[in-house]
């Protein structure tokens, strides 16, 4: 059996995040507020009191963020990161943008438990979450011109460090596989193991049919934020990937899907997808009847890899109730899409 419980994550305390905000930002006496993560460290940092290098401390505050220990390698991918937030910044897409260190770098390294992090510093932006708002037919067509612009944005930028192995791509979502005993109940697993297995054949083995690009790769509730029940801007681009096109707006309907079941009584039925591929398409283009024919696929197999790789995490982190928040809810939703069938599922696709 793979490891379950290699610990990439950093490990720190408050005092050592307070030295990299002092030393390299000049930042003293900010409050500090740890965020949600899988395997990276988050911390909100506000209210800082005085300021020693010439680095203006922006308004809403930063987030410091400590990366874990696989990425941190990949200087490269660091590099394409700090380049494609500013690329949609300057395409008009909201997102937080690195604020560079007082050595003119957008990121430093760091040895935590002879471990090597990158560390790095972005504006923070100000808003909630939509994974905190009751939605609606509106804010699902929102989200689906947000899904459509930011793919069409995406669609003219590349860098060689997306070009990338990422278990949370996915494309890589069969690799779980080699994990699926995390799960004791042997039904469990099959289902994983079929629904992953489906993905390789029906996905993967014809995916010469589908377009490529950059796409964001994680657009869950928790990494698009708005305000007033409107999209400002999304969040996170630690899973931004070279990948198939289309996967961004599977994976943002499957958490669409997953936002919906967090009620105990909720119904596929009530969740709204037909303003979703409606707006989706209008802004960037129809989808085409292979595509439309593998995105029942695509959304079991996310909440598959996201089920094994959430499970995985909790098992070095059993305090970190955000790693396991799909379990929640990924059950029964994936249970229900198994159970209406893909052919059905594509009705709702295209109404």
């Amino acid at each position: 059996m793979a490891n379950l419980t290699e610990n990439i994550c950093p490990e720190l305390n408050k005092d050592q995040v307070e030295d990299i905000l002092k030393n390299d930002y000049g930042f003293i006496d900010g409050k500090i507020q740890e965020l949600d993560g899988y395997d990276d460290k988050n911390y909100h940092i506000t209210e800082v009191k005085k300021c020693i290098e010439e680095i203006e401390f922006p308004t809403d505050g930063i987030i410091i963020k400590f990366i874990n220990s696989i990425d941190s390698k990949n200087l490269l991918l660091l590099d394409a990161q700090t380049k494609l937030t500013q690329y949609l910044e300057h395409s008009g897409i909201y997102c937080p943008i690195p604020v560079f260190n007082k050595y003119g770098n957008s990121y430093r390294s760091l040895v935590l438990n002879d471990k090597t992090h990158a560390v790095r510093v972005y504006k923070y932006i100000k808003g909630e979450t939509m994974n905190k708002v009751k939605i609606n037919s509106e804010i699902s067509t929102n989200f689906g011109f947000y899904v459509a612009h930011l793919t069409s944005v995406l669609k003219k930028f590349d860098h060689g460090g997306f070009h990338r192995n990422h278990l949370w791509a996915l494309e890589k979502c069969p690799e779980v596989l080699k994990f699926v005993e995390v799960f004791d109940q042997e039904k469990q697993q099959q289902t994983i193991i079929t629904v992953l297995n489906k993905f390789q054949f029906d996905v993967l083995l014809n995916a010469d049919r589908l377009e490529k690009s950059v796409i964001h790769g994680d657009l869950n509730m928790n990494n698009i934020i708005m305000k007033d029940n409107t999209i400002l801007g999304v969040i996170d681009v630690g899973d931004v990937v070279y990948s198939f096109t289309i996967f961004d707006f599977a994976v943002a309907l499957c958490y669409l899907i997953l936002h919906e079941f967090k009620d105990n009584n909720a119904k596929l039925s009530n969740v709204q997808i037909k303003s979703y591929v409606e707006a989706y398409e209008k802004e960037y283009r129809i989808l085409n009847d292979f595509e439309v024919s593998i995105i029942h696929t695509c959304i079991c197999a996310r909440i598959c890899q996201s089920l094994v790789l959430g499970k995985k995490s909790s098992l070095r982190d059993l305090s970190n109730s955000y790693i396991l928040s799909t379990q929640k809810n990924g059950w029964r939703a994936l249970e229900e899409l198994l159970n209406i069938g893909k052919d059905k599922f594509n009705m709702l696709l295209k109404h």
